[in-house]
């Protein structure tokens, strides 16, 4: 999974078979070569961030799909014609073989070949894996910090990948052997784990500092050595090496590199990528151009002349690029809708783009001053019983959005995913009476338009809860993403009603989305509680990649690297292992089922609505832009322009 900007409309599977078929784009008849596709980028939200291993503070939807990703392919591609699958064309690796009890994986790769014309190869999975196990490892705890993060992986859970995985080696070029500590679900396992490999190349990029030579400093002592032997290379993910020394040290000075925005177009680790597109330039202010690979491997060669990624600080400025006709690819509030029918008389072109994910706020339950609050069941059940859903989907996104009943999304329409119980509707649908009623029957004096405070504190029937003062009010901070107007409009509703209804004050407090997110990102425990955010709201949401499977051990799971505000349920824990480890298809529904059930009940987040991701328009002569992707993925190799 992997924190999504909510592109417009705020303005990390489904099927257990892997199924082959064609690429996302369909035909374009007529199609010429050539041009140049200038595409918005969401507000306040360019990528900074290139090396395909990202920490939780970089780990989104700018960095990876709409950057990284067309540059350095995953191993695996989830995404088919509209569809959340896996998309055995664009993947560099065959469907996994499953063996011994469902506890060894082989993977054979497609012989694709990296813009140097180097192969692609079973070594340059075995990097990915060696750096992965180093930054999940112990000595990859204390390196780095909030403010300057070390290197990390994002989709990291504890217990989960790498840790899951015993040993791994090469055998021969092109095929790579993992051995898993138990039997797991093959269908999980490809969609959340193998999803999440990334082949990196090893001739480049292993090297400790801008001047070492490149050399094999990822593999343990024993490992080197076996690198030249004739035998197969083994690789222990459990020897990562220690800061600034082997596979840790690597990932540390690739970090680095990464950090360095400015010098992306000139770093020569960044001139060798396999994916579609290599960059040609780059701006701090987050202006992207990207130009055909050459040597591209894949099913579909660019034909357009380059992509261009534009930046923007508001929904504004972006509508203006867009009535101008600078923009082929952009987008249109529901603010703006009024001028739908001008853009498209003025050859553009309208397709709501939706995707597999939904939208929420965090709660912190380590804050020191409201976590216990945010502790108590109540308490969450009284606020999202503030939250008006319908009507904000009505006055603030013009009819376009769901409710969001729990953390499975519900689209596509008809997703077999959502459980019944969510398919009858919210569990905690908005009811101000209810919301006041809840806070009074646990010992609150609620004032609406004044100040709610503890009137009896303390653990028992009748009273505030433990860890709660008397007096203590009930007044929280707010963190939320700049420059989306209906996520603004969203904040300030929530803001009126929780004041006025029950007498709870919220202090909003809007910066970029990548400050949310690093904010947020603080490796918050009880133990190491948080104390600069207690509300936190990206602006967006969470669509389910790179774990494409809804189970969310990467959100909510206890140590996940995006379980950021320290939700922490034995309940969720077990059942969240129970969908990684169903023997059958039958209990793997029965498991998925009881997990979503329990979190709507339980509310580890605020729930928000859901929208589709962004409303695009696009110019009506390019061809292959839907249908968009259903992991907020795009496509401009696809792109063909028309007379």
């Amino acid at each position: 999974m992997v924190l999504r900007l909510w592109r417009v409309l705020g303005g990390a599977a489904l099927a257990a078979l892997l199924l082959a078929g064609c690429a996302n784009s369909t035909a374009a008849p007529k199609a010429s070569t050539g041009g140049v596709v200038t595409w918005a980028e969401a507000p306040s939200s360019a990528p900074n961030y290139i090396f395909p291993l990202e920490s939780g503070a970089y780990f989104s939807t700018p960095n990876s799909t709409d950057f990284s990703q067309l540059m350095y392919l995953p191993l695996y591609w989830f995404g088919q014609n509209g569809e959340p699958v896996l998309n055995p064309q664009l993947s560099l690796g065959n469907s996994p073989s499953f063996s011994h009890n469902n506890t060894e994986v082989n993977i054979t790769l497609k012989h694709w070949v990296w813009s140097n014309g180097q192969p692609v190869t079973a070594r340059d999975v075995v990097f990915w894996l060696n750096l992965v196990s180093a930054v999940t490892s112990p000595a990859a705890a204390s390196v780095g910090s909030n403010s300057s993060p070390g290197p990390g992986w994002g989709a990291a859970v504890p217990g989960g990948f790498p840790e899951n995985v015993v040993s791994y080696r090469a055998l021969g070029t092109y095929t790579v052997s993992l051995t898993l500590n138990a039997s797991y679900n093959p269908t999980w396992f490809t969609y959340n784990e193998l999803s999440q490999i990334y082949p990196i190349p090893t001739r480049v990029w292993d090297k400790l500092s801008a001047t070492s030579p490149v050399g094999n400093y990822d593999a343990s002592a024993a490992a080197r050595s076996q690198i030249a032997a004739t035998s197969p290379p083994q690789y222990q993910p459990s020897n990562p090496g220690t800061a600034n020394s082997g596979a840790l040290g690597v990932a540390q000075f690739l970090n680095s590199e990464s950090q360095n925005t400015a010098t992306y177009t000139t770093n020569p680790l960044w001139k060798v990528v396999n994916g579609p597109f290599r960059l040609a330039q780059f701006t701090t202010s987050g202006f992207v151009k990207l130009v055909p690979n050459p040597v591209y491997s894949g099913p579909q060669k660019p034909t357009i002349t380059a992509f261009e990624e534009l930046p923007f600080t508001s929904d504004t400025a972006e509508l203006n690029d867009l009535a101008s006709g600078a923009l082929t690819i952009g987008y249109i509030t529901p603010q703006a809708l009024a001028q739908k029918a001008s853009l498209e008389a003025s050859g553009y072109a309208f397709n709501p783009w939706y995707d597999f994910a939904f939208q929420f706020m965090r709660y912190n339950f380590t804050n020191p001053a409201v976590g216990p609050i945010f502790r108590q069941l109540y308490f969450r059940q009284a606020f999202q019983s503030l939250v008006n859903q319908p009507q904000y989907i009505k006055d603030f996104l013009s009819g376009y959005g769901t409710v969001t009943e729990g953390p499975v999304p519900t689209y596509p329409p008809g997703n077999p995913d959502v459980s019944p119980l969510l398919q009858k509707g919210a569990i905690y649908p908005y009811d101000a009476a209810h919301a006041v009623a809840l806070l009074k029957a646990h010992g609150w004096a609620v004032r609406p338009g004044g100040v709610t405070t503890c009137q009896s504190a303390g653990s028992g029937s009748g009273q505030c809860g433990a860890g709660i003062r008397a007096g203590q009010p009930l007044t929280f901070s707010v963190l939320y993403g700049s420059g989306v107007t209906s996520v603004t409009n969203e904040m300030v509703a929530l803001q009126s009603a929780a004041g006025q209804i029950a007498g709870i004050t919220l202090n909003l407090s809007a910066v970029p989305f990548g400050q949310v997110v690093a904010t947020m990102h603080g490796h918050c425990t009880l133990a190491h509680p948080c104390s600069d955010w207690q509300f936190a709201n990206t602006g967006g949401g969470w669509v389910y990649a790179p774990d494409y499977y809804p189970t969310g051990g990467e959100l909510y799971s206890v140590g996940a690297g995006a379980n950021t505000g320290y939700y922490d349920s034995a309940t969720n824990q077990a059942n969240i292992a129970a969908t990684h480890n169903a023997s059958t298809a039958s209990a793997e529904k029965t498991a998925l089922f009881a997990y979503e059930d329990y979190l709507a009940q339980n509310l580890p987040m605020v729930w928000l609505p859901s929208t589709p991701f962004q409303l695009t328009m696009y110019k009506k002569g390019l061809k292959g832009v839907v249908p968009q992707g259903i992991f907020s993925e795009i496509y401009p190799q696809y792109y063909r322009f028309t007379p």
